[in-house]
């Protein structure tokens, strides 16, 4: 079958529409198999932008497939989303394999969802009562080993319920605490059968936050995935942020905390507990107030009060107390290594002075801005959060350009939402992530738009930052959603914004009894939205997890509401450092990067309403600046074709 076109498997009379009654074959479907394919027999990059609609995960699987059966070489698909990955491994993948039957597929996830039944049983082993500073602790240790019985898997996500990480860290499988082939439990770990599926698979299926973290320890010989040389991102739109997150540095109070409890407590729990251990208490409880007294100049940084991000500059006066005490406390684990009766116990130290050492190292870097290109920052929370330090690339261009790019030699990326204008350049795209060259395609949508979707834009020039635009608003949402049929997203860029109009609508949507889901109201993103498709005619409020990767089918969703454009955080140290870096070269940084970077983002909103041939509905923007600034026009051109009509707020 390796021999098989595109057109045989995904055509009008391909195996597909065999297999599966209903199948639709669509013509941009075609294209883009053809392009992937074309991109693996070339060895070369292709960006492909491929609309709701298109089928894009069975336009990249069957190439992908035909080449790993074909030649036995591995390939990867990543995702940005949960949802996709589950689409992929538990639909799109099995109904490849109605038509491949050899093909193995295996989900990949990282170490830390697994077991290390060798840390549990020395966690069982008399260091409850140490370890663990409550009884639900030690009952939910027990019933972790009960579970460890019957799993196959040893995922945590198997357990069904979710330990207290208090309690997982003392039984995760950790590479700093591995022994490997040494291992007594070797033959029956839980991670190393999952690297055994790993290597035996012909498709690995990742999420992107994976992927990148296995990119950045490939300098350091410690990655993960195994070779290969193809991958396709899928919802590649998020590439930037995600790389930029994970090509960097971040240093918590709640993660030194945490390592400092693991050790020694301040309710005299801990690996310490032991009586010859005792020497070196004092050195944890050093390091606790040196640390106490880093993060209590973090948090008096002088910042702007607008944001919780503070940029690290020359004048940011912090004196680094915590890579010292960090370095003593190191010197004294390695002597705790030394007096430890027992290979597990020396273990757990030499894995804690690593992770030590790592914060001692990383709080160095991060203060000492020791890498050039790099935005240093802090990050104090207003409300509720741990104060944290970070090093981000000024740009991930360069970065990919040399680890991803250069090394691989066919790196697929596709979206619903990769062009910033109506071309196939992908320029913005490019300039974001150092992808040169290859194919690029812009394929065509499978919709209507034009008799699907009633565009509907404010022209009442009210600043959307203001109070009175909020009033406005919550006034005009109460009307519109009289006579709206279907449920509603009301979409927002910022909570703040969320609650103050929630609040002005909140009496009169009490007094029409309407099923209100509001994001922050204690309920997970999954569960909202299952609840949304339930009632059939729900409102939600929901900020930027909600403009993307959320299928709503039928009449549970027939209207879509934009109340800001999505431009990024103005204040954010990165963003600012990106703005100056562009305008330093004689660039415009609003149109060269917060004009693009908001159009893709509205065009995931915008996308959230159409998801199938079947369905209708309206789109409004709020926002003003679409109609009455010179750039507006730019955000229209990029949403398809509408029938479109003026309102007043």
């Amino acid at each position: 079958m390796s021999t098989l076109s595109a057109l045989d498997v995904l055509g009008p009379e391909g195996l597909l529409s065999q297999k599966l009654p209903g199948w639709e074959s669509r013509p941009q479907q075609l294209v883009m198999a053809d392009t992937v394919a074309e991109a693996i027999a070339n060895r070369t990059h292709a960006v492909i932008e491929a609309p709701t609609g298109v089928g894009k995960s069975f336009a990249y699987l069957v190439p992908l497939v035909q080449h790993a059966l074909a030649t036995g070489r591995k390939v990867v698909v990543s995702t940005g989303t949960i949802a996709l990955q589950e689409q992929l491994i538990n639909k799109d993948i099995p109904t490849i394999q109605t038509l491949f039957p050899e093909l193995k597929a295996v989900l990949v996830k990282g170490r830390q969802n697994y077991l290390s039944l060798r840390r549990l049983e020395h966690a069982l082993g008399g260091g409850q009562q140490s370890y663990y500073e409550s009884n639900e602790h030690v009952r939910e240790l027990k019933e972790i080993a009960d579970w460890s019985a019957e799993t196959v898997s040893g995922d945590r996500t198997d357990l069904g319920w979710i330990p207290n990480p208090a309690v997982w860290r003392h039984v995760v499988s950790d590479r700093g605490n591995c022994l490997g082939r040494k291992c007594p439990t070797f033959d029956q770990c839980f991670f190393y059968k999952a690297r055994r599926e790993i290597e035996d698979a012909h498709l690995l299926v990742v999420n992107h936050h994976l992927y990148f973290s296995d990119l950045a320890l490939r300098d350091e010989h410690a990655a993960f995935l195994p070779g290969h040389e193809v991958v396709v991102f899928d919802e590649a739109h998020t590439l930037e942020d995600v790389a930029t997150d994970h090509l960097g540095t971040n240093v918590s109070e709640a993660q030194v905390r945490h390592v400092l409890d693991v050790l020694w407590s301040r309710k005299g729990k801990g690996l310490l507990a032991a009586e010859e251990f005792s020497f070196a208490r004092a050195a944890v409880e050093d390091t606790r107030i040196c640390s106490e007294g880093l993060w209590r100049d973090v948090a008096l940084l002088p910042g702007d009060g607008k944001d919780d991000t503070v940029p690290l500059g020359e004048g940011s006066r912090i004196d680094n107390v915590l890579s010292p005490a960090c370095d003593r406390l190191c010197q004294v684990l390695d002597e705790c290594r030394a007096r430890a009766r027992d290979e597990n116990t020396a273990n757990e130290f030499r894995a804690q002075a690593e992770r030590v050492a790592i914060i001692a190292g990383s709080v160095r870097g991060i203060l000492g801005r020791a890498l050039p290109n790099y935005v240093y920052f802090a990050t104090v929370p207003r409300g509720r959060g741990s104060p944290s330090l970070a090093a981000n690339p000024l740009s991930v261009a360069e970065l990919l350009k040399e680890k991803l790019f250069a090394e691989t030699p066919t790196v697929i990326l596709t979206s619903a939402t990769l062009a910033a204008d109506d071309s196939e350049r992908f320029l913005f795209l490019r300039r974001r992530l150092g992808i040169e060259g290859g194919l690029a395609k812009r394929l065509d949508t499978p919709f209507d738009y034009r008799t699907q979707v009633r565009l509907m834009l404010n022209r009442t020039p009210l600043d959307p930052n203001s109070s009175d635009y909020e009033t406005a608003l919550a006034r005009w949402l109460n009307d519109y959603l009289v006579t709206a049929s279907g449920g509603t997203f009301i979409l927002f860029t910022s909570y703040r914004q969320l609650e103050a109009v929630f609040q002005h609508m909140r009496p009169e949507l009490d007094r029409r009894n309407r099923f209100v889901l509001r994001q922050g109201d204690q309920l997970g993103r999954s569960q909202m939205i299952d609840l949304f498709k339930r009632v059939g005619n729900a409102v939600l409020f929901g900020t930027s997890s909600f403009w993307e990767g959320v299928d709503v089918q039928g009449e549970a969703l027939t209207n879509v509401i934009i109340t800001k454009l999505p431009f990024e955080a103005p204040n954010h140290p990165v963003v600012q450092a990106r703005h100056r870096e562009i305008t330093a070269r004689g660039g415009n940084a609003f149109m060269e990067r917060t004009v693009p970077e908001a159009i893709l983002r509205l065009k995931q909103g915008f996308g959230r309403l159409i998801r199938t041939r079947s369905d209708t509905g309206t789109v409004v923007i709020c926002d003003h600046r679409v109609v009455t600034k010179a750039y507006g026009r730019y955000f229209v051109r990029a949403l398809p074709e509408c029938a479109t009509e003026m309102f007043s707020l």
